[in-house]
């Protein structure tokens, strides 16, 4: 055995039998105890290629590849080398400089580049705020249900989750109260209460403008921000949704996050903090990376230039509405009696409640061995119980118009399958 070998050897014996979940801090444990929110149903092999409505992604065919093939020229042809150097502070300014015209135009309320924070994804706004903001044991109020992945980032910064349920119209108010007021009296921190306002991750409810009011005067009496996640604000497919939250208070307790991803591209990750300069500042306080892709950013903002961005997004609410319209209708046909849902206004999902007994477990599993991915409802409850029956969260626009009737059968095949307990359950 030559020396390098030797070493080797020895080492691996002094290793033997480590366990790398000694080392790890008491967030991530409280992270890797749980299933992976998005992982499939475990030991359930497909009878046929899967149809994937279980992620919220854009239609592949709606992706500007030429014209970022452009930009993407015009970037690396520029003098200079900023494209390909570190990026500190707030972000390009350009880009920022874009944000606060479309915000201004679009929302009502004048700002500056100086509001925005730009960040890898709303995902990382989220992080950068919980990071900024949050001491273990700090207390978060979200709707319930509300998107998984946040609670993820709120459990990794070790915050205590509490949960106020909803309607049709949002987060209901009189419910907030109460869970604030007993929150303060117990003598808990609260760092602010989240809210996706408009075209919510998984029910697709948009709050009204009167809750929004209230929820605006709630926070304030009580000295409590809102950080409202506003990810498919921009896709509308009729009415334009009620006055931002951000444009009613002039950003007066308020923190709004934003992202590229549900109008351009997921694997973009560019995304931004939308606040008064002084909440904002605080956050770059906060940023240890070393900056954004310089590339993509560049990228965004030769293609945002010339307002392609507001004819892009023109067309994918056209889509995403004939698309949430197909799937509707089919799920009609296919599931009948075994299921109900509101038809979203705008947005990603389709929440389905399941009747005569389905649980939505059971309808996952088995849906899955039909050929079409699905979400469990219990995944965006933070105690990951749905106290409101079962439901089973849909999404619509990644998957190709074609298939939305097909993946509508199969999900009804699934429902008929359990409710003649023929269902695959949990092992």
């Amino acid at each position: 055995m030559n020396t390098n070998d030797s070493i080797k050897a020895q080492l691996a014996g002094q290793w033997a039998g480590f366990d790398p979940n000694e080392l790890v801090s008491d967030a991530t444990g409280n992270l890797i105890s749980n299933r992976g929110d998005w992982d499939p149903p475990a030991g359930i092999e497909p009878k046929r290629p899967l149809i994937h409505m279980a992620i919220g992604i854009p239609d592949a065919g709606t992706l500007p590849k030429d014209d970022f093939l452009k930009s993407t020229r015009k970037v690396i042809t520029r003098p200079g080398e900023a494209a390909f150097i570190y990026g500190f502070g707030m972000g390009y300014a350009k880009l920022r400089a874009q944000l606060a015209e479309r915000y201004s135009r679009n929302r009502g309320l004048q700002v500056d580049e100086e509001w925005f924070q730009l960040t890898n994804g709303s995902s990382g706004a989220i992080d950068l705020i919980c990071r900024t903001l949050i001491n273990p044991g700090d207390v978060i109020i979200t709707e319930s249900p509300t998107y998984m992945g946040t609670l993820r980032n709120f459990r990794g910064v070790l915050a205590q989750i509490k949960s106020v349920p909803m309607d049709e119209d949002g987060m209901l108010m009189d419910e907030l109260e109460a869970v604030i007021v007993a929150t303060q009296a117990a003598g808990k921190t609260i760092k602010f209460i989240y809210t996706i306002s408009t075209f919510q991750n998984p029910t697709g409810a948009t709050l009204s403008q009167e809750r929004r009011i209230e929820l605006l005067k709630l926070a304030a009496k009580h000295r409590v921000l809102i950080l409202d996640d506003d990810a498919y604000g921009e896709l509308y497919f009729g009415a334009k949704p009620p006055t931002s939250l951000s444009a009613l208070s002039a950003g007066h307790g308020v923190i709004t996050v934003g992202t590229l991803s549900k109008t351009l591209a997921t694997g973009l990750r560019v995304g931004w903090i939308h606040g008064r300069p002084d909440l904002i500042r605080l956050m770059g306080k906060m940023r240890f990376a070393m900056g954004l892709n310089q590339m993509v950013v560049r990228l965004i903002a030769d293609y945002m230039s010339d307002r392609t961005l507001d004819d892009h997004t023109d067309e994918v609410r056209d889509l995403y509405r004939r698309k949430m319209e197909v799937l509707t209708g089919a799920l009609e046909t296919h599931a009948g009696d075994l299921i109900s849902f509101d038809r979203p206004l705008g947005g990603f999902y389709l929440w389905v409640k399941l009747h005569q007994g389905l649980t939505a477990d059971a309808v996952w599993r088995t849906a899955t061995h039909e050929g079409v991915s699905t979400t469990p409802g219990i995944s965006f409850y933070p105690a990951r119980f749905d106290p409101s029956g079962e439901h089973i969260r849909i999404a619509f626009p990644w998957t190709p118009m074609e298939d939305l009737e097909e993946g509508a059968r199969r999900f009804g095949l699934a429902c008929k399958r359990v409710s003649e307990g023929e269902g695959l359950k949990q092992r």
